[in-house]
């Protein structure tokens, strides 16, 4: 197995894993079981998902991403994605990702599947660019520019870091992360690895900013925070992907 396939299963892998062992905190069981209640469905069903979903990244870790593994997942995200957007629609503009984050968690275990099936190529990496793009162009347009949530505006505040109207800020954050989404479809080479770089950066820090204030989102069951790690994950292969393209 390549390393570059072990990035990315981890990744997808990570996901899976901390959703289910995060049931451990109170504040995962209180939020859970309001919405399990809200489906008329007991909080038992809870512990049972969980342990289920640690197996199943243990399962995309050790395993072979075969098709039966990838349409499982892909079923369960787009099932979960679904009930989601319907009790909570705002969800869909979540400023931190909570559902659009999982376009390029599908996007990293379609890509995972055809490696395994065969080896890195443009139709393996073109999942991972779509995936990238999306995320980046949603973040961007929908939470920071048409639907500015009070959320964000405090974050952006408390950080003590931006010396500007708070609400003007993320607009211009969201006009750049849309152009770097819209960068991974088109770049390659130096000017990609340039635009990833930034992106892996993004990555890392707004988690570190967001968490300082509202530490609960790690834990949270719909991984606002977590869902980085696959994305993150990506964004590192590609980078890594770019790098061998230059030596060709």
């Amino acid at each position: 197995m390549s390393t570059d396939l072990r990035i990315l299963k981890l990744g997808i892998a990570s996901i899976w894993v901390l959703t289910g062992v995060f049931v451990l905190h109170p504040y995962y069981r209180a939020v859970g079981a309001e919405h399990l209640a809200r489906l008329h469905l007991p909080s038992a069903l809870m512990w049972a998902t969980c342990a289920a979903e640690i197996v199943l990244g243990v399962w995309v870790l050790l395993g072979r991403m075969t098709p039966a593994l990838s349409g499982l997942q892909a079923a369960l995200v787009v099932g979960f994605t679904a009930i989601l957007a319907v009790m909570e629609p705002m969800l869909l503009v979540h400023p931190f990702g909570i559902l659009t984050k999982n376009v390029p968690l599908l996007a990293a275990v379609v890509s995972a599947e055809r490696v395994e099936r065969k080896g890195w190529t443009r139709e393996a990496e073109r999942p991972l660019r779509w995936g990238l793009a999306c995320i980046w162009i949603t973040e961007g347009v929908l939470p920071k520019i048409l639907f500015q949530q009070p959320m964000e505006i405090a974050v952006v505040e408390r950080s003590g870091l931006v010396p500007m109207d708070p609400a003007r800020f993320l607009i211009a954050m969201g006009v750049l992360e849309a152009l770097s989404g819209l960068s991974v479809l088109v770049l390659d080479g130096k000017p990609l690895r340039a635009v990833l770089a930034a992106q892996i950066g993004g990555l890392i820090l707004l988690p570190i900013l967001v968490a300082w204030h509202e530490p609960t989102l790690w834990v949270h069951p719909f991984g606002p925070l977590t869902k980085n790690l696959p994305i993150l994950a990506a964004s590192v292969v590609l980078f890594r992907r770019a790098a061998y393209s230059l030596s060709l």
